[in-house]
């Protein structure tokens, strides 16, 4: 059986997400973020990481939650297309990411209740009693602030 590494991200609301073990690139501790003016409440700050101001993403806001004060963040590397240089982009956390392992035999559907993250997601998968939705992270980071 295949196993593979995830990181599963608490963002405030009642659920949480999941990016691949090699998505998650680092980890800022109580970080310093700036308000950028006349942006989207779910992506309204950016912080500083190696040299580049990183966009912040609020994902409590962005799902239709309330914006949280994140008190980590989450720096996340991924490519628009296979090939192409890596982008990258911030997620605002609540508490600290967790590093599991996930095979094939614990994919699930997304629960109605959470189809509202359908655009946002690549596959499910059940841990521990939750379902957890896996991040499409270019559509995340490149698509229009509307939520189908």
């Amino acid at each position: 059986m295949l196993r593979m590494n995830a990181w599963v991200l608490d963002f405030g609301l009642s659920y949480k997400v999941a990016v691949g073990g090699r998505e998650l690139l680092h980890l800022i501790d109580v970080p310093v973020t700036f308000v950028v003016p006349y942006t989207p409440a779910f992506c309204h700050k950016v912080v500083s990481w190696q040299g580049r101001l990183l966009p912040v993403m609020e994902l409590a806001c962005r799902f239709g939650g309330e914006v949280k004060e994140a008190q980590f963040i989450a720096v996340i590397g991924y490519q628009n297309k296979r090939g192409e240089q890596p982008q990258f982009g911030a997620i605002a956390l609540t508490t600290p990411p967790k590093q599991i392992s996930v095979s094939d035999d614990q994919a699930c559907g997304l629960p109605d209740s959470r189809q509202g993250l359908s655009a946002w997601t690549i596959s499910c998968f059940e841990h521990q009693g939750d379902t957890v939705p896996v991040l499409n992270l270019n559509k995340l980071f490149n698509s229009s602030p509307e939520i189908s």
